[in-house]
């Protein structure tokens, strides 16, 4: 039973008092044609609770969480606390009668894109509505949000068969990340998704024929004390994150940005089964030839493709590229953006003349930006970098820290920035957008530039 607004509260009670009464309504009916401002009045049967309820009207509402719409509920239905009775009658605010269906949103590849990462467990609660607020607020524009991370568990729930398999999507927290997209969307955020690839141990368990192994011993690779990494080189693993993507892209992301685009940092591994070392395939060709496919099967999306690399790959040294299949120059054919994780405090000294990387960021951002340019120039390739926005390994981490990336980036050739921190604790962060003025700074980055002058004849040697 639909009511549109607008009604008082005692209009409302008056009218589910008398539907009580004249025409009980069954939990399965669905509205065909709700309009915006909707009512549906809900019917408690036995075992049900606000949460179970909440759930399973969710997708048909604005909230963006079952507690934001159990809130919702309680304060139309009249409700304190959390118990309900059999046949007792919930109001529920709907606004569609099919599940919200975002929309990619086409960018330029150079657009200024100011960002944030935000994780699994941020995206789950109210969180994620807090800090698109004060990504707005800062001046922000874009969010990376979490879509297969780390854990090898989806963010939501997956139709890709192998990821109904390995019980991928099986914790997801979030059931309608449509949803989420559209709401951002709305703020006129960019939506990226951020997928890692290749360290998943999640698969590596549940189908441990994937999983990269020791040269040494032809056992699962241990990493951390436990099997992580699934091999790049499997077609089965290519097409199982090639498929994650399209699903992605089919919600309406904007962006895919794949994460963890390379072999461990290691040599113990089979890249290639038992192949003697001449007739090996280089861990670069596995790499790209993967980016490039998966270039061309989301090309109909429309979304913007990027991928994250390693500061280090910046000097170009051989034995990084071997290691890693991280070759910049090729990576650069087939993606739109590149996104080195310039991490200062994540460059240990003494590194290039620099006793104490942590300690100069200005210095290290820029100088690795102008050496990933040098690998872009003949490339369409946009480079927007991480920068770190987390305390770990600097001595002072502060708002002054944040601006000396900032400014650095500034004064190259980068477009755009993306701030990282793994707990998405930002105040810190904000506090240095919120100062972000040319006029203030300038005299710190003048100085930044005179120490990086008395020290390029060093940093800029191989």
């Amino acid at each position: 039973m639909l009511i549109q607004r607008p009604f008082n509260r005692i209009k409302l009670y008056l009218l589910v008092f008398f539907i009580a009464i004249l025409a009980p309504i069954s939990r399965t009916i669905w509205a065909k044609d709700i309009k915006k401002d909707t009512y549906l009045v809900h019917s408690v049967t036995y075992g049900e609770s606000l949460n179970k309820i909440a759930h399973h009207y969710l997708p048909l509402t604005e909230e963006l969480t079952v507690s934001d719409l159990v809130e919702k509920i309680r304060a139309l239905s009249g409700i304190k606390g959390s118990l309900i009775r059999p046949h007792q009658r919930l109001v529920i605010p709907l606004v569609r009668h099919t599940p919200v269906a975002a929309k990619t949103v086409p960018k330029q590849i150079d657009f200024d894109a100011r960002g944030i990462y935000v994780n699994r467990y941020s995206m789950a609660c109210q969180k994620v509505k807090r800090l698109a607020r004060m990504l707005i607020a800062s001046g922000g524009n874009t969010i990376i949000l979490d879509g297969k991370d780390m854990s090898g568990n989806l963010s939501y729930p997956s139709r890709v068969n192998l990821a109904r398999e390995i019980g991928a999507g099986s914790r997801p927290v979030t059931r309608d990340l449509a949803k989420l997209i559209n709401y951002l969307h709305k703020m006129d955020i960019h939506v990226g998704v951020r997928q890692v690839l290749f360290f998943d141990p999640l698969l590596a368990e549940k189908r441990p024929e994937l999983a990269l192994r020791s040269l040494a011993t032809g056992d699962p690779l241990i990493d951390n004390g436990k099997v992580g990494w699934v091999n790049p080189a499997q077609p089965v693993v290519q097409d199982y994150n090639i498929a994650v993507a399209k699903e992605l892209a089919e919600m309406g992301v904007d962006e895919i940005q794949f994460d963890y685009i390379r072999f461990p940092t290691t040599r113990d591994v089979q890249e290639d089964g038992s192949a003697p070392d001449e007739q090996r395939t280089p861990r670069h060709k596995f790499i790209t030839d993967f980016l490039a496919r998966a270039r061309q099967e989301l090309a109909p999306y429309k979304v913007i493709l990027s991928i994250d690399v390693f500061g280090i790959m910046a000097w170009d040294r051989l034995e990084d590229i071997q290691m890693t299949g991280q070759r910049i120059e090729d990576l650069a054919k087939y993606c739109d953006v590149i996104s080195p994780m310039i991490y200062p405090s994540h460059f240990h000294g003494p590194f290039q003349g620099i006793a104490d990387p942590g300690g100069e960021p200005y210095l290290l951002v820029l100088e690795t930006c102008r050496r990933f340019a040098g690998f872009l120039k003949e490339s369409r390739v946009t480079l927007r970098p991480w920068i770190q926005a987390f305390p770990l390994g600097a001595d002072k981490f502060d708002e002054d820290y944040i601006l000396e990336q900032l400014r650095a980036l500034g004064d190259s050739t980068a477009r755009g920035w993306l701030l990282w921190s793994a707990g998405n604790s930002y105040d810190i962060a904000w506090k240095a957008l919120a100062k972000w003025d040319d006029k203030l700074l300038r005299g710190k980055t003048i100085s930044a530039k005179l120490r990086l002058s008395e020290r390029h004849q060093w940093i800029s040697q191989d």
